[in-house]
């Protein structure tokens, strides 16, 4: 019996990238889904602890899941260089213009590794992943090891590199002055030019936005732009504490208001968009808990809050394993089954948000896991 059915393969090195289309289909949309599934085509599959199994489907990209729970992660996050030269303040790690690459050999190694562990999906970032010198081979390697691959850039170097991949996203934090402003440097022309050029080439292309105080304003012009230049996937994404992010996070993270006007902003862009998938990053499954959503619906679309160390895992350019890329701890128990305290031990959105960003409970609270004290139920409580 089907379970859960994840759609899509997450390019990002933030986020399984749960989909939000899903919880506003129709129920005869969700039961025609769920028919048609018993039928897809299974790449790959592993079997789970207690029973049954989970099936990575390429056509359409996909994952079923039939077993109770994880016995391994589904998607690792790897970073492949620390090379970048643009000045982002929202870098979730510290690039240098220099920065080290992973030799080929290594990345194949480390590909075959995962694929032995089950896992079904790597996900690329950097730095800019595109410094890589040698990037046209790394999806090769990842196909090599019967793992699909994603990836994520600036926009900026060698975009031809990437059309190997079977999916990449484009960070584009808003449109002239408002990219300036969140990215450091006027590089949204660049962001545009690039996702025209994948998309013309074949590449199914995305777009990432980090969502600040500055970006959510302009968030329906931005999506625009993006999806007149070939965009078909728009993944928005939390502002996290890490990296070059840390200093000016208080001043930069969304307003307690606008964190609570994303669920209805992303309903409107929904509609509004028709054919375009528009995913969030698990750091946002309170603000969605926060107006109702159908727990249920979340539940049976493999809708991930923090699943750090359990349906995915961070390899650094090091090979150190973390369970997420915003953290610097190391994978534990604690991050599989979290034992946490009010208001989360009787909310019931427990087992799909699970306490909240731990990278934002770190930082603000110094405790990983301390539920998220943006999480509005966390606020109301005092």
């Amino acid at each position: 019996m089907i379970r859960s059915i994840r759609l899509g393969r997450a390019p990002n090195c933030s986020s399984l990238g749960n989909v939000v289309n899903v919880l506003a289909w129709s129920q005869l949309a969700v039961g025609a889904l769920w028919a048609a599934a018993e039928s897809w085509r299974a790449r790959r599959s592993r079997p789970e602890p207690g029973g049954g199994e989970t099936r990575a489907i390429d056509e359409p990209p996909a994952l079923v899941r039939t077993g109770e729970r994880n016995g391994a992660p589904h998607e690792a996050h790897v970073q492949l260089t620390r090379a970048c030269p643009l000045p982002c303040p929202s870098c979730h790690v510290a690039p240098a213009t220099r920065g080290e690459s992973v030799p080929l050999h290594e990345i194949e190694a480390r590909f075959r590794e995962l694929s032995a562990e089950g896992v079904f999906h790597v996900a690329i970032g950097g730095g800019e992943a595109l410094a890589h010198p040698e990037i046209e081979r790394v999806a090769e390697l990842a196909h090599a090891a019967s793992l699909s691959i994603g990836l994520t850039t600036s926009g900026r170097g060698r975009v031809e590199a990437a059309v190997g991949f079977d999916q990449v996203n484009v960070s584009l934090d808003g449109l002239g002055p408002v990219y300036e402003r969140a990215r450091g440097y006027d590089g949204a022309g660049d962001a545009l030019r690039a996702i025209h050029r994948l998309a013309a080439g074949g590449v199914r292309v995305g777009v990432n936005i980090v969502l600040s105080r500055d970006t959510f304003p302009s968030l329906g012009s931005t999506v625009a732009a993006a999806v007149a230049a070939g965009a078909r996937d728009v993944h928005l994404l939390r502002l996290k504490p890490a990296g070059r992010a840390v200093d000016e996070y208080l001043s930069r993270r969304l307003s307690a208001e606008q964190a609570l006007a994303v669920w209805p902003r992303l309903r409107e862009l929904v509609d509004e968009f028709v054919g375009v998938t528009f995913r969030v990053d698990c750091a946002m499954t309170p603000w969605l808990a926060a107006h109702g959503v159908d727990a249920e619906r979340m539940r049976a679309f493999g809708w991930t809050g923090c699943h750090g160390g359990d349906a995915l895992v961070a390899i650094d350019v090091t090979g150190r394993r973390t369970p997420c890329s915003f953290v610097n701890a190391a994978p534990s128990p604690q991050w599989v089954s979290p034992r946490l305290p009010e208001p989360c031990a009787s909310c019931d959105y427990r087992d799909i948000c699970r306490g909240g960003c731990h990278a934002v409970a770190q930082h603000l609270r110094g405790d990983l896991f301390a539920p998220d004290p943006e999480c509005p139920a966390v606020m109301a409580r005092g």
